[in-house]
């Protein structure tokens, strides 16, 4: 079974129902299922990755891994109504868990990550709305925060997740979150204080593509 990646445009509504049919499936063994659901959500998990590790063959590989052990545990995988919170979590967890193993037979590993925010990909759908000055001062002001800040706003505003999934997938507590988007939301204000409303505006143009 091969799995591979194909950029299809997502509709978060939609995407959700959708994805949980073809969980319950997937569960009863139905391979076409389970190649939709890659397809699916091959692009948003590549996304995430890449902004934990920029190493494109390295996140591929955990990707795959993922994928290959919902397949493999079919039989016992539990249902769920948030599939693509489960996929941010496992990936994560793997990117994590197989990190220095991984770089140590290709590079030097590094204890730490960074987290970076790059709209070039999204910049597009964005400058609809909002011009190119706007988008490269919001993707300063993004990447000068402490890298769980970014995390937590990613996942917030990009990827729709709740606090309390957040907190799942980086493995806090929901008050933590609470705190690194509150003072996230703080400094960008503080270094933003004129155009504030413009910058709640493009992280919310950022969460609907």
């Amino acid at each position: 079974m091969k799995i591979y990646q194909q950029n299809i445009p997502l509709n978060e509504g939609s995407l959700d129902a959708k994805a949980i049919t073809l969980w319950l499936k997937i569960k009863s063994g139905d391979e076409t299922a389970f190649e939709t659901l890659m397809l699916d959500f091959y692009k948003v998990l590549f996304s995430y990755g890449i902004r934990l590790v920029p190493d494109e063959d390295y996140i591929k590989d955990c990707i795959q891994d993922v994928f290959m052990e919902i397949w493999l545990r079919r039989a016992t995988l539990g249902e769920t109504d948030f599939v693509k919170y489960y996929l941010l979590k496992s990936l994560r967890r793997r990117i994590f868990r197989e990190y220095k193993k991984w770089f140590a037979q290709h590079e030097e590993a590094s204890d730490d990550y960074h987290f970076m925010v790059d709209f070039s990909v999204e910049t597009q759908l964005i400058e609809q709305e909002h011009s190119s000055e706007q988008i490269g001062k919001m993707e300063m002001l993004l990447n000068k925060l402490p890298k769980r800040q970014k995390e937590a706003v990613y996942l917030k505003f990009y990827q729709n997740l709740s606090n309390e999934q957040i907190a799942e997938v980086l493995g806090v507590n929901r008050q933590s979150v609470y705190n690194l988007l509150y003072e996230a939301l703080r400094k960008l204000r503080t270094e933003w204080p004129n155009e504030y409303v413009n910058c709640i505006l493009l992280l919310f143009a950022w969460r609907v593509i």
